[in-house]
């Protein structure tokens, strides 16, 4: 079951003027199809926004604006009839007239899939000088005002149930644990995937919901310039920047009104059959090898008490 990447992501929204305002600022560009509202990544991922009523979205797994489908892609027709036949074992689908199946997981989140729309993308030439190895001579470093993500990476569900969820992904539908925190959290990849997770089930305790939506960007200096564009333009950093450990990346997350937060991620692992999965121990120095807890909103230099010349007159 070549399952390749995340496609697409669905949320039923309560104030769609703010979401569109959120998702454009973040980069993503804006388009109408079929009564949505659609936001893309430069590789054709999307995020689709409907009202929250609209009788056509999945049922809530939890109230208020939040994601109601994911829509993972695959490689053939032949891999969504193959899906399809797995899923309606035990469960009802939908089959939309282009292909796309529908239905929901054992703790009731909905899911998607359908022949991938996204598309390969490949980033600009990175290039940095160090010690020895000059790669950028007499040329200043590139700056970035906002980010324009590249592709949509994962996505996050909160989950209560790990023995009973897990297994569905990794045993049926062909996803491939990449790393664990056993019993707390489970980085899952498709299976003809190369992100580290495509899908990340986290679980909290008694709660089921929608976590966070990731992106990837072409380099540290854009998600710097991302997340500084977004804390200027008012919306409020969850967690950054910062590093994970696992998976390598640097991160920076923002407060959505979709419900959640997104996610600017540079420096994501890539991995295939040679990766050996960790089982780590779910602690604040695995989870991040530093972060800011606030982002960057009260900095001396956005507070605007002190001037640069100040800051360093002072140091």
């Amino acid at each position: 079951m070549n399952v390749t990447n995340l496609d697409s992501a669905t949320f039923g929204v309560t104030d769609l003027a703010t979401c569109r305002r959120f998702w454009t600022d973040f980069g993503l560009v804006e388009s109408q199809a079929d009564g949505a509202t659609i936001f893309s990544c430069k590789n054709g991922g999307t995020v689709v926004l409907r009202a929250a009523d609209d009788p056509g979205l999945p049922a809530p797994i939890e109230p208020g604006a939040t994601q109601r489908e994911a829509t993972f892609g695959v490689r053939s027709a032949a891999d969504l009839r193959t899906i399809a036949n797995e899923l309606e074992r035990d469960r009802p689908i939908r089959v939309d007239a282009d292909g796309t199946v529908h239905a929901t997981d054992p703790l009731g989140f909905a899911i998607a899939f359908r022949v991938a729309r996204a598309t390969p993308i490949t980033a600009p030439e990175l290039k940095f000088n160090t010690p020895g190895r000059p790669d950028r001579i007499n040329t200043r470093g590139e700056f970035f005002a906002a980010a324009a993500p590249l592709e949509m990476t994962h996505t996050v569900f909160m989950i209560d149930e790990p023995d009973k969820v897990v297994p569905f992904y990794t045993e049926r539908l062909g996803f491939i644990a990449s790393d664990s925190y056993p019993g707390r959290g489970y980085f899952l990849r498709g299976g003809a995937s190369n992100h580290h997770h495509d899908l990340f089930l986290l679980n909290i305790g008694k709660k089921r919901g929608f976590h966070h939506l990731a992106f990837e960007v072409s380099n540290i200096h854009e998600l710097f310039g991302g997340g500084l564009n977004m804390t200027r333009r008012g919306w409020r950093t969850a967690l950054g920047p910062g590093r994970h450990p696992i998976s390598s990346c640097y991160f920076w997350y923002f407060h959505s009104p979709c419900g959640g937060a997104a996610e600017y991620d540079f420096d994501s692992d890539q991995v295939d059959e040679r990766w050996v999965p960790g089982q780590f121990q779910q602690t604040p120095e695995v989870f991040a090898e530093w972060c800011l807890a606030e982002g960057m909103a009260d900095s001396l230099l956005y507070k605007g008490v002190q001037s640069a010349d100040t800051i360093k007159t002072k140091s």
